[in-house]
């Protein structure tokens, strides 16, 4: 007699979705998709020729902020189902504030005044990126360290944003590689934050 996995609730009853897979499938699909679309444009805005305050290049960085925006969710709903914990809170601050860095640049480089009002520090420019990577990285890895996303996903997922960080010019691999490692993130085969229960019964 083979043991099957229940989801169970504290009531009791069994569950066939998890609220945190509903909740993070927008985002671990949107974040993808816009860094596609903001590759994309990029590439057709270079063709053209046009300057950088053409409607193209706006809607380029208009995607990317989405983006941006997108793995803040991400980081928040992560951090959530994780629990508390010293590294979970450290990765979750870094990554809201490496998030928070990318708005201030992006939304500066769209409005040039705000940048004349609010110029961004040194250390927000150097510190934003690899905190924001940092925040990600580590929230999916105690997730990876529990069993709860696959470790080959994580690699994905590490690798597509370095390609970003590497160069713009691969941000169409970029989004492709997130898209898979982003995965389980939309699929209910893997529960983050929800440990199986076992039941013996059958």
């Amino acid at each position: 007699m083979f043991a099957h996995v229940r989801r169970v609730d504290p009531g009791g009853m069994s569950q066939s979705r998890s609220p945190t897979i509903e909740s993070t499938r927008i985002p671990a699909l949107c974040v993808p998709a816009l860094l596609l679309a903001y590759g994309i444009l990029r590439f057709v805005d270079r063709i053209g020729g046009t300057d950088e305050s053409g409607p193209l290049w706006v809607a380029g960085h208009l995607c990317f902020l989405g983006a941006i925006v997108g793995v803040a969710v991400l980081d928040v709903l992560l951090w959530r189902s994780l629990g508390q914990s010293l590294v979970t809170d450290t990765a979750d601050v870094l990554g809201l504030a490496g998030s928070a860095a990318f708005v201030w640049v992006i939304v500066g480089d769209i409005s040039p005044s705000i940048h004349s009002e609010l110029p961004v520090p040194g250390p927000v420019t150097a510190l934003g990126p690899p905190a924001f990577l940092l925040g990600i990285f580590m929230l999916l890895g105690v997730a990876a360290l529990r069993a709860q996303f696959p470790w080959p996903h994580w690699i994905l997922v590490v690798v597509g944003f370095s390609c970003v960080a590497a160069s713009l010019a691969l941000l169409p691999l970029a989004a492709v590689l997130l898209l898979v490692g982003f995965e389980p993130l939309r699929s209910h085969q893997r529960l983050i934050g929800e440990r199986p229960t076992v039941d013996h019964r059958r």
